[in-house]
């Protein structure tokens, strides 16, 4: 999905970028993280989808709920679904606060 640039807020196509980096790195880091019993890691991530799905949540005025935890080979299909979540939602400071986590996450990773 590439946003279009009157749908969707500024920021937009940088955070679609940084999505797919870190669903990339994710797909290959993911399981390696649990097969390595990275449970450190791994909280980082969690932490980053929860965080996601909050601010997702405070765009869309929907009550907050947890994420899931899926194995790891799912963080990826995660991390895509609730960055579009918010992206949906067309939260200028939303977007850029995702963008701001998932490069953190990256970075970590």
């Amino acid at each position: 999905m590439e946003p279009g640039a009157g749908s969707f807020p500024a920021g937009a196509q940088e955070l679609q970028r940084e999505l797919d980096r870190v669903a990339d790195r994710l797909r290959v880091l993911g399981p390696r993280l649990a097969g390595r019993g990275d449970d450190a890691g791994l909280a980082t991530v969690r932490r980053t989808l929860q965080e996601l799905a909050d601010l997702g949540a405070a765009a869309e005025d929907r009550v907050r709920r947890d994420v899931p935890v899926l194995g790891a080979h799912a963080l990826a299909d995660q991390v895509l679904v609730l960055g579009h979540d918010v992206l949906a939602a067309g939260s200028v400071e939303s977007v850029s606060r995702a963008h701001d986590l998932l490069v953190a996450l990256r970075r970590s990773l």
